[in-house]
Order: C-alpha cells, then structure tokens, then sequence
C-alpha cells in the first residue's frame, strides 16, 4: 500500500514509523481502557466505537470509516480514558508508532491543521446524524444501520446495544426487525440475519 498518501498530512517523513496493519472483523483496534501504542490511519474498512459501563452494560458510540484516524484523541490528551474499537468489516490501517515520534506530531503544525480540520468536520458527521435520527422514522434509519453492520451479508449485532444506539425501545426495534423478516427484506438464521433483500434495504435510506 502507498505511503505517499500520508506526504499531504504530515510536515515530516512519517514512513520510518509506520507499517501497514489489517485487522480482520471483530478483532479490536484499540482495546478499551488501555492506552494504544499506535495513531492509525484507516485507509479502508469499517469499525465502530464503544464504551463498556460499570453494570457490564455495553454502548454503541459511532462509526468509524474510511478514511479517518483512530487514536488522536488519545495522543491529544494523554489522561483521556480510551474508548474500545472494533472493525467491523476487513481494516487496512497505516499504523504510526507514536513512542518513536509522538513528540514530533504534536510539534507538526501541517498534522495538527489537518488534525483539526478532521474533528471539525467528524463534529459536523455526528450533529448531523443526531438530525437525522430526530427526523426519519426508525425503519429507514434501521435499514442503513443493518446495511454499515453487516458482515458477508450477514447482521449479528445485540439488539439492546442497537435500540439505544437509536434512541427507541427494544420493543419498538424488535417491531420493526420482525416486519423486515415478514417483508423478506431479512431472514432469521442460526448465523444471524441474512441480507436476502439489500436492495429493498438501500431503497429505505433514500426515503
């Protein structure tokens, strides 16, 4: 994979501290509570953004996608508690070796505009989707989200975790699961439920 993509983000030559890292579905990029060793870069995949509670309950923060950086507010702020993160999908990550060259990043003023101009604009992401989840009924907003959570036409994801993740009742979420399932939009299995309509899928997110 071409590091040279990384000349338009750093003032310096970053290669010497980094390798290419792929982290296959469900494996953890950053385990929570642990500090991570490393900024990545994720060049290509899908991974998402949790936090565990103290009553072992388990919150769905956001999405992570192609292409962003995971870790930078750990770099940022060195007493932040991290968050866990988990693909999703196949990740290619540039993995930065931040204990070699840490101290230089927070020195590199073309990283830190970049940097900055990134939270700016994954702010703008998230103030968005809260509109969105304020305005669009649960079965559209349902529908894309079993479209970023599937995994080889599969969806697997815990329900209780996905009705909070959308600010409705898992009564309600269970409702609008059973009426994909009844619509053949979706078919339970003993592996999840498979994808057998994914077009009818991508039509509700247009709606």
């Amino acid at each position: 994979m071409d590091m040279n993509v990384l000349h338009d983000i750093f003032d310096f030559d970053i290669r010497p501290y980094t390798i290419v890292k792929d982290f296959q579905p469900e494996e953890f990029i950053i385990r929570e509570g642990e500090r991570p060793s490393y900024l990545y870069y994720l060049v290509d995949g899908r991974a998402k953004l949790y936090l565990s509670h103290e009553n072992g309950k388990i919150s769905l923060i956001n999405f992570l996608e192609s292409p962003c950086f995971i870790g930078e507010m750990e770099l940022l702020d060195e007493t932040r508690l991290p968050q866990g993160v988990k693909a999703i999908s196949l990740c290619r990550c540039f993995q930065i070796d931040i204990s070699e060259c840490g101290e230089q990043l927070l020195r590199d003023t073309k990283f830190l505009r970049y940097l900055c101009s990134f939270l700016s604009e994954k702010a703008t992401k998230n103030t968005n989707n809260y509109m969105r989840n304020q305005s669009y009924p649960l079965k559209n907003r349902f529908a894309e989200f079993i479209l970023k959570m599937s995994m080889n036409g599969y969806y697997r994801e815990p329900h209780t975790e996905v009705a909070e993740f959308l600010g409705v009742t898992y009564r309600h979420l269970l409702y609008v699961l059973a009426g994909f399932v009844q619509e053949g939009i979706l078919q339970k299995t003993n592996q999840g439920y498979l994808l057998t309509d994914e077009e009818k899928l991508k039509s509700l997110i247009s709606k």
